[in-house]
């Protein structure tokens, strides 16, 4: 079924020039048109088609958008600018603060350093302070051992009531006759009984030279020996007839001497040696007859033999 158009109304009346054969101009127009639409697809392609065009603010939106620009900026350069010196504020503080840190470990390094040379010099001088000391030591310990080098101590001998001094010294007397001994009183210096616990506390006895002291040590070995246990020195050849109970003599040592000769006493057959004694207020050591005496002078002997023993 075919489509009828009504053309739109002209403005103008349909006129012809005069005098001519040529159609109307409206009319030849309104004809080309209706051609173009019902044969051209592509309308905007024909240049006689009037084409209606978007208008364009220029003037306007451009200067509010660059307003905007401009106020973003300056927000964003202040806040940037605020960071900056907050930033700068924090970075001098931390460089101040390495400023005083290193002035701190400048100074501790210093102190450090004047430390160090202080405990050197103070070792150093411990080191000479421990040689005197033990210089100071020896020396007091030869000075005692000169001060009792003419004294012998008697032990296990029982105390009796209202005891004295003549009394000790008859005890003597009566120790140098069973020993064949021929000294008297005069070479006794002199004898007492030290003040400690029990019944039968030692006696110190004092001679006047130590010829007669070694007399005295010499003769207890000769009459000790080859004696069954019963028949060594007791209290019966001292002349106390109402008990009888074995006697000990031995040097007078210092305190030093003493530990040490206990300490060898205790400890010599742990280091293979057999016999330990005493002379002159000095501790040996022997591993067995015939071989040479080895002298203890202090506690680091014991670890010197134990090494050597080791090996």
């Amino acid at each position: 079924m075919p489509i009828n158009r009504t053309p739109p109304t002209s403005p103008h009346p349909l006129t012809s020039v005069a005098g001519t054969d040529e159609p109307a101009t409206t009319l030849l127009c309104f004809e080309s048109t209706l051609h173009q639409c019902a044969s051209a697809p592509n309308l905007s392609a024909d240049s006689n088609i009037t084409e209606r065009k978007k208008r364009k603010f220029d003037g306007a939106v451009s200067n509010s958008s660059e307003k905007i620009n401009r106020t973003m900026f300056a927000a964003f350069s202040n806040k940037q600018e605020s960071y900056y010196e907050d930033l700068m504020s924090k970075m001098n503080s931390i460089i101040e603060q390495n400023v005083e840190l290193k002035k701190s470990v400048e100074m501790m390094s210093e102190k450090y350093d004047e430390f160090l040379s202080r405990i050197t010099t103070l070792e150093a001088e411990k080191r000479e302070d421990r040689k005197l000391i033990q210089q100071l030591e020896d020396k007091i310990e030869l000075l005692e051992r000169s001060t009792r080098a003419t004294g012998i101590e008697i032990r296990n001998v029982p105390k009796t009531e209202g005891e004295t001094k003549d009394d000790l010294c008859g005890l003597v007397m009566n120790l140098g006759q069973s020993l064949n001994l021929d000294f008297t009183q005069t070479d006794l210096k002199d004898v007492h009984r030290f003040k400690t616990k029990g019944n039968s506390s030692p006696i110190h006895v004092n001679f006047t030279s130590v010829i007669a002291k070694e007399k005295v040590m010499n003769g207890i070995k000769t009459f000790n020996k080859n004696k069954d246990k019963s028949e060594k020195l007791n209290t019966t050849h001292l002349k106390i007839k109402h008990v009888k109970q074995p006697v000990y003599i031995s040097e007078c040592l210092t305190y030093k001497t003493q530990k040490l000769y206990y300490l060898a006493r205790t400890q010599h057959k742990n280091y293979g040696y057999s016999f330990c004694w005493t002379s002159r207020g000095v501790v040996y050591l022997r591993k067995k007859t015939g071989d040479p005496q080895i002298r203890v002078n202090s506690e680091a002997d014991f670890e010197k033999l134990r090494c050597s023993n080791s090996i």
